[in-house]
């Protein structure tokens, strides 16, 4: 209980700032809630999220399209179970996962059975609601899932703590209420990790400056253009009474009692070119930064595919360790399936014998591809040509179609001969 006491200090002491992340997720940034205000002036605040637009980015190319299972003994029926026993699950939950982990640096998958239908499930949650306590060897020895629910008009704390047998609920004094087994023979938890740097290194830690300093800019000479429209009309060397200078305006005539009177418009003076090479210098950091692209760029009619996959050669390998990062989590999750199958249907599967394949969610050439597995031939399992082509969701049962197609085929042809 100490060590889980210590994690919590520490979970309290860091939350701040994976709430300060998800705030700037949201659009609520420094720069809008602390822009100082200009009493009777235009207070205009813009918000540019382009965290959330990066986090976005990188999540649909990266589990854009769905995660393949290959089995590489070669068996059916371990990638057909994964399938259907994973298939009741959110369509949208690995991109949950992803988003959570590029937000945070970190992110959480609890495995439990639902109690009504008997289904494994699992639940996406972040280091703003959860921790992990360790041994002194680095392995995980309880999960802590922090909850509050209102009582008696009083909002009150409590705390799951999973280990390897059961499920512990806890009181906000760390006082035991329940406790209650279960069946994985572990931690029911997998983690995404980013990196041991976790939330330093994140879109969040690299933008969050830039993020403020557009935002603020933006904000300034959106008021300036707003202001400029008190521009002040001047009048030199004569007097003018207040009701005679509205009755000018209404009739658009201005009359100058003497001579010597001049009249001009008092106007600000705005350096657009600063303006903007600023605003366009800040931009172009974030980009560069992320390794991202901007897709709203006017680029060459002539440009080849080749060229426009290039620009993403950045952006591709930041998502390859993304992809690696949960590709640890989805292991876990594989074990923790293994388990319920061994315990349901008396399964016997090994995760090490599954490949986890991901797919860029970006236009693919598969007319190349296909070019290049028919000159390859026999040389190719047909499995592995079949994961290659990006429409393929399965490929073990798309091989045993296909051969089963051939099969009845061949046959068909021999009963024919025959008659």
């Amino acid at each position: 209980m100490e060590n889980i006491k210590r994690a919590h200090n520490l979970f309290k002491k860091e939350k701040s700032e994976y709430d300060k992340a998800y705030e700037y997720y949201r659009g609520n940034t420094d720069a809008i809630s602390n822009y100082k205000m200009v009493t009777e002036r235009s207070n205009i605040k813009i918000n540019v999220n382009f965290l959330k637009k990066f986090i976005k980015e990188e999540v649909s190319y990266s589990v854009g399209n769905d995660i393949t299972y290959i089995s590489k003994s070669g068996d059916v029926n371990v990638t057909n179970d994964i399938d259907y026993y994973l298939d009741h699950w959110d369509e949208d939950h690995d991109s949950k996962l992803m988003k959570a982990m590029i937000l945070y640096g970190i992110a959480y998958e609890l495995y439990y059975i639902d109690g009504e239908e008997n289904n494994l499930n699992a639940r996406v949650l972040t280091p703003r609601n959860s921790y992990v306590v360790y041994d002194n060897e680095g392995y995980i020895t309880h999960f802590v899932y922090v909850y509050s629910e209102y009582k008696d008009n009083k909002q009150e704390s409590f705390f799951k703590v999973y280990d390897k047998n059961n499920i512990n609920l806890y009181n906000q004094n760390f006082e035991l209420i329940s406790s209650t087994p279960h069946t994985f023979g572990m931690v029911p938890v997998g983690i995404a990790k980013l990196s041991d740097e976790l939330i330093y290194d994140t879109l969040f830690k690299d933008i969050k400056g830039l993020q403020d300093a557009l935002e603020t800019n933006l904000s300034d000479i959106s008021n300036e253009i707003s202001d400029f429209r008190n521009a002040y009309l001047t009048f030199t060397g004569c007097e003018l009474e207040e009701e005679k200078a509205k009755e000018m305006k209404k009739n658009g005539i201005i009359q100058i009692p003497i001579a010597e009177g001049k009249v001009a418009w008092l106007i600000k003076n705005i350096n657009d070119t600063f303006i903007q090479n600023t605003l366009s210098t800040i931009e172009d950091k974030m980009y560069q930064i992320t390794s991202h692209i901007n897709h709203n760029e006017r680029m060459q009619s002539n440009v080849s595919g080749i060229a426009l996959r290039s620009k993403l050669v950045s952006l591709e390998e930041k998502c390859k360790l993304n992809q690696k990062a949960l590709s640890n989590c989805i292991k876990t999750r594989l074990k923790i399936l293994f388990k319920y199958l061994k315990a349901i249907n008396d399964e016997n599967y090994d995760y090490r014998d599954i490949k986890i394949k991901f797919t860029p969610n970006i236009p693919q050439d598969d007319l190349a591809t296909a070019q290049m597995i028919s000159q390859l031939g026999d040389r190719l399992s047909t499995e592995t040509a079949l994961s290659l082509l990006s429409f393929v969701e399965n490929p073990s049962l798309e091989a045993t179609k296909a051969n089963s197609e051939l099969i009845s085929a061949i046959e068909n042809d021999g009963d024919m001969g025959n008659e």
